[in-house]
């Protein structure tokens, strides 16, 4: 018989291995990819290993040790590979060079495909600007600002690995609910996980509060989270706010979404170990509603 899974040769330093089974076996699906390795079917280097978070070292040898040809592999466990379409829309490019690009994302615009995603995403917009990319880290599809991608997959490395440390300095601007007039240290836990938000006021209005707001952890919905525990939500945000406030916000300014942008990010290069600064600018959607609201 001839075998589907053959040994095969790591081609990147401490990449997970179903990260890299999945990379080489786009066409099985992950959820078996992640099975085979806990019931010890996947071999490295003649070892059974059974974490799928285990880094792989370039050269090792992998292999997964299931019998089946293709035709056998297939109906038993592949699926269809998504198609990613380049999408032509303009890239918003705060700064660019060999290694990375710094965009200014905008809203409406999910990082990339998923689930309940079409190909409108920054990752087929990326498709359609440059052949190599990697995403080293996430903003929401409704959060806009500073977005980091590596150009290639050793820089990728070092900076998933700085944003991972939480050795990246971001500070956000989000337009929230109420009158906050103290700077604030929020620890909830979410998801049963310590996560740390420093908030302080910058301007006032009437009935909202402009905050400063930086992260010391990376949760998933951090700071739309933290804030609306602390009866402090940001304007537009239905998931985590009230939506009748929201939908009446949105009938006088046509909100986009939510109020919640990536303002600054800071960090210190991974190979040249100097200092690099990023700021990115509100859209004219909400530079105009800080306007507005600045006027009455």
């Amino acid at each position: 018989m001839t075998f589907y899974f053959k040994r095969i040769l790591a081609d990147r330093d401490y990449e997970r291995l179903d990260k890299f089974l999945r990379r080489t076996y786009s066409e099985i699906r992950l959820s078996v990819i992640q099975k085979f390795i806990r019931s010890g079917r996947v071999l490295i280097d003649d070892k059974r290993i059974r974490d799928k978070s285990y880094r792989l070292k370039k050269g090792q040898t992998v292999l997964i040790k299931v019998a089946g040809d293709q035709t056998q592999i297939m109906q038993k466990f592949g699926r269809t590979v998504p198609t990613h379409k380049p999408l032509q829309t303009e890239l918003k490019v705060i700064y660019e060079d060999e290694e990375m690009l710094v965009l200014n994302k905008p809203a409406g615009l999910s990082t990339q495909p998923g689930t309940n995603t079409s190909n409108k995403t920054i990752y087929n917009a990326l498709l359609n600007y440059r052949g190599e990319f990697y995403l080293v880290h996430r903003l929401d599809k409704y959060t806009t600002g500073i977005l980091i991608v590596a150009k290639d997959y050793e820089f990728s490395k070092l900076m998933s690995k700085l944003f991972r440390k939480h050795k990246v300095e971001k500070h956000y601007l989000a337009l929230v609910y109420g009158l906050i007039t103290v700077s604030q240290e929020l620890h909830d836990l979410i998801d049963g996980k310590r996560a740390v938000t420093l908030t302080k006021p910058e301007e006032f209005f009437d009935g909202y509060t402009l905050l400063d707001v930086e992260t010391l952890t990376g949760r998933k919905h951090q700071i739309r989270r933290h804030l609306a525990l602390q009866n402090m939500p940001i304007v537009g945000d239905d998931v985590y706010g009230s939506k009748q406030k929201n939908d009446e916000f949105r009938k006088r300014f046509h909100l986009k979404g939510y109020f919640l942008h990536c303002r600054e990010i800071s960090f210190i290069h991974p190979q040249k170990h100097e200092k690099l600064s990023f700021t990115a600018p509100l859209d004219e959607e909400r530079s105009y509603i800080l306007k507005f609201l600045k006027r009455r």
